[in-house]
């Protein structure tokens, strides 16, 4: 009983949204979006994917660029990444082992970075997500985190929701992951801030 309440909890949070959807695809303000910041997406993909998608190698080009800098306490809220329109991240972000989190200015923004690391038993092991806030809406930045996921073998599972994306499947060596966009992220207290994130195996 406690998993269908779930899952019609957060049926009720995505049937409004595909609503909305419909009804401003055809809207004046959708042809007027524009991205507050069209170097969002390629960041986010030069941070959070690579051609190998190890931990390892995410956490060494951060850890080796000057421009982030590592905050001493991390002020995400991991678990809130699960707050979105979809089912498909149920208890992805239990229990880190490991969270740690970087800050650098884009564009005039405070871009926060996170990466971590989520236990054996879990059918994700590794998070990386990036916040950017004073974001409209997400849905400007589609096509080019559409691309960059194809790019790694993902596929579209929610497409067609004014605020929010998601991709999923396996990369080219099989291990599992699934990654989304969301420009009403309660992961973060800063209001219309957007999150781009994975987790994989």
């Amino acid at each position: 009983m406690k998993k269908e309440a779930y899952i019609m909890r957060r049926a009720s949070l995505a049937l409004p949204m595909i609503a909305l959807a419909a009804a401003f695809a055809g809207s004046p303000a959708a042809a007027e979006l524009q991205a507050e910041d069209a170097s969002l997406v390629p960041l986010f993909l030069q941070t959070c994917t690579s051609s190998t998608m190890t931990a390892e190698a995410l956490l060494s080009g951060v850890t080796g660029s000057s421009e982030w800098q590592e905050v001493a306490a991390p002020t995400v809220d991991l678990k809130a990444l699960e707050k979105v329109p979809s089912t498909l991240t149920t208890g992805a972000f239990r229990k880190p082992t490991s969270v740690r989190e970087w800050t650098r200015t884009v564009s005039g923004r405070d871009v926060r970075l996170v990466i971590a690391q989520l236990p054996a038993k879990n059918v994700y092991r590794n998070v990386c997500a990036l916040f950017a806030p004073d974001i409209k809406n997400a849905m400007p930045y589609f096509d080019a985190f559409r691309d960059g996921m194809k790019a790694i073998s993902l596929s579209g599972k929610s497409t067609d929701l004014p605020h929010y994306v998601e991709y999923g499947g396996r990369l080219a060596d099989r291990r599992r992951a699934h990654a989304d966009m969301y420009s009403r992220t309660q992961a973060m207290t800063t209001p219309r801030t957007m999150h781009m994130a994975i987790v994989f195996e």
